[in-house]
């Protein structure tokens, strides 16, 4: 049995449910879906500073530089799918 990261259970080869490259493909815990290595790292990310943003905003903190990168990283899963799509 491979290992992948954590929460998966072994490495298999399928399609991106982000993105849509096929490769090396990883579960998420929680998710039905499959992600590559760089949509898998993204959206576990966007996970947690979605978390953060809303912490910070129940505690009346700024959440400019949250919510900054979490457009930096939407626009990385964007371009990484349009690429894709490009060929």
């Amino acid at each position: 049995m491979l290992s992948g990261p954590k929460g998966t259970e072994e490495e298999s080869v399928a399609k991106c449910s982000i993105c849509g490259r096929i490769e090396a493909s990883f579960h998420l815990p929680g998710t039905t879906e499959k992600f590559c290595l760089g949509c898998s790292a993204d959206f576990a990310t966007i996970i947690v500073l979605t978390t953060e943003i809303d912490s910070a905003t129940l505690a009346g903190v700024s959440t400019d530089d949250l919510r900054s990168e979490l457009c930096d990283i939407s626009r990385r899963m964007l371009d990484r799918s349009q690429s894709v799509e490009l060929g």
